[in-house]
């Protein structure tokens, strides 16, 4: 994920920067839209989750005993489609 970010324009590195750190403050905060996906996991099995990066993309992750592991960055249709979600990284 951090090369993801990295290679990203500067806006999304800023947007992605800017929800992890609410998430690691307060991870209820309403503006992330944390929502746990429905018929969607992890190459593992595991549950994913999601919060908002803009109108348009989330920032995928799994929640290991309240610590976020961040995935990938995705669109809806990716997410919405179910099944498994692929990573390049091994977690």
């Amino acid at each position: 994920m951090r090369a993801e970010v990295e290679q990203s324009d500067e806006k999304t590195r800023k947007l992605f920067y800017k929800q992890k750190k609410f998430m690691e403050l307060r991870p209820d905060y309403p503006s992330l839209g944390r929502t746990k996906l429905k018929e969607v996991v992890d190459k593992y099995g595991n549950a994913l989750w999601e919060v908002r990066l803009d109108g348009k993309r989330r920032i995928v992750f799994v929640d290991r005993e309240g610590v976020a592991v961040w995935l990938k960055i995705c669109g809806h249709d990716e997410i919405r489609r179910g099944g498994t979600i692929s990573v390049h990284d091994e977690y």
